[in-house]
């Protein structure tokens, strides 16, 4: 076989997946943005309906993560045809976990909803928001197992290119639904949902027929026929690798209770900030990314001193990327929160979170360089204990502590978070310096 894989690059890689990123988190931006000029109750509402879709969501990732860690290894060292049969099992795996999550989320919103104590006013709105875009989930499942494989064999490009398009559908939908320049048949939240699903359908499709097209040597016959040993291998490294995302989107819905007693202007201050400084550590995400599927690459050619620099010096540039870009929110948080509401209370209580972000940031940086090395490697079970601990310890527990015990409210949350992220930090960067991770590679090596 032709190698169908692309020369990589951190510049190839790192550039398309930021753009991805950014426009991927803008779907939900701008539909907080337009719904903010309908109601900040709506926005509360799919603000809380949205960290339920998230739990689904990482249950996506967890699945593409573990078909990443796999998929680099196989194609790093030149076993083409496995790694083609690896990731149209990957494909069949994420197709049969979505169908389960669209049938459970359709039938149990409305007791998903209840389950996280929202006011009774803004429940009707989240049930509806959330039927509609869980119901999809199917297709979220697919577009992100393809847009892995697409990234493993070194083309970024086209997961952007179909983000664009998704990204386009939706703002051009939810302004018609929003802000009415004539009639339609769809209107408020469930308008919006529903343009949602709609634009990751054509999406879907999209991506599809490109994959189609694509050289990579797949063939529809592995999808089809799974081979359990390659299912096995996927779920157990993604299965580890994907419990902190899980356990971190689980943690955030259970805060989330935390502030009911709040009032709204606590829960949408909250979902604001979370909308918005996603931003400033998007370059370091990107970045992190990146480095995770070359140092996949190179760790399965079996060049690990090369991984282990290249994971140390890029650390260095996520750091510094953090912190600046969340330094620029906090100055301009009064802007930025001018762009979806007037209320003073939201937008006071949204500058003290964002100065707590910048903290924040700088120890995310350690999480988004080593860990992402660590699962390059697929070392993750040490990293999955210590990063559940952490969650439920610092992030949940002392979340409840600050803000409930204290009476700190969302400051406290905040303040929890930013401990789980340094505690979690530094935990990871020293798993990778000790070079743990290196042993059972060499291991594994040597038997193969």
């Amino acid at each position: 076989m032709n190698e169908p894989v692309r020369k990589l690059s951190l510049i190839s890689l790192a550039i398309p997946i930021l753009i991805e990123q950014v426009l991927r988190n803008l779907m939900g931006t701008v539909n907080v943005f337009m719904l903010s000029h309908y109601s900040d109750d709506a926005v509360a509402a799919v603000g809380v309906a949205n960290q339920i879709m998230n739990v689904v969501v990482i249950a996506f990732t967890m699945i593409s993560a573990g078909a990443a860690i796999v998929i680099n290894h196989a194609l790093g060292a030149k076993r083409y045809e496995d790694g083609a049969a690896i990731s149209m099992n990957a494909l069949a795996a994420a197709a049969g976990l979505g169908i389960l999550a669209s049938t459970a989320l359709s039938i149990f919103a409305g007791r998903f909803v209840h389950l996280v104590g929202l006011e009774a006013a803004l429940v009707p709105d989240a049930v509806q928001y959330l039927r509609i875009t869980g119901g999809a989930a199917v297709v979220l499942a697919l577009s992100t197992m393809m847009s892995t494989v697409f990234r493993c064999y070194g083309n970024a490009r086209i997961p952007m290119a179909v983000v664009i398009l998704n990204n386009l559908l939706n703002i051009a939908g939810t302004y018609l639904v929003i802000f009415r320049p004539f009639d339609l048949p769809l209107s408020g939240v469930a308008g919006v949902a529903i343009v949602r699903a709609t634009s990751e359908c054509v999406g879907l499709l999209f991506q599809a027929v490109l994959l189609a097209r694509a050289r990579l040597g797949l063939r529809l016959h592995d999808l089809i026929h799974v081979r359990f040993a390659h299912i096995r291998k996927i779920v157990r490294v993604g299965l580890m690798s994907g419990m902190e995302g899980i356990s971190y989107t689980l943690g955030q819905v259970v805060t989330t209770g935390f502030l009911t007693s709040f009032g709204a202007a606590a829960l949408s201050a909250k979902v604001y900030v979370q909308n918005v400084d996603y931003y400033a550590y998007v370059i370091g995400l990107a970045i992190g990314q990146a480095t995770q599927i070359i140092a996949g690459h190179r760790m399965g050619a079996g060049d690990y001193d090369g991984a282990y620099r290249f994971v140390r010096r890029n650390w260095r540039y996520i750091a510094l990327s953090n912190v600046l870009f969340g330094t620029a929110m906090f100055l301009f948080s009064p802007q930025l929160m001018s762009l979806f509401t007037e209320n003073p209370a939201i937008v006071e209580i949204a500058r003290k979170l964002f100065l707590i972000d910048i903290f924040i940031h700088a120890g995310r940086s350690l999480n988004h360089s080593f860990n992402y090395g660590l699962r390059s490697a697929g070392y993750v079970f040490w990293p999955m204990i210590i990063a559940v601990s952490s969650i439920w310890l610092c992030n949940v527990g002392l979340g409840y502590v600050f803000s409930t015990t204290f009476g700190l409210g969302v400051i406290g949350l905040w303040l929890a978070q930013m401990t789980d992220e340094w505690v979690r930090g530094l935990s990871m960067m020293t798993l990778w310096l000790r070079r743990k991770w290196e042993k059972p590679l060499r291991e594994k090596q040597s038997a193969a």
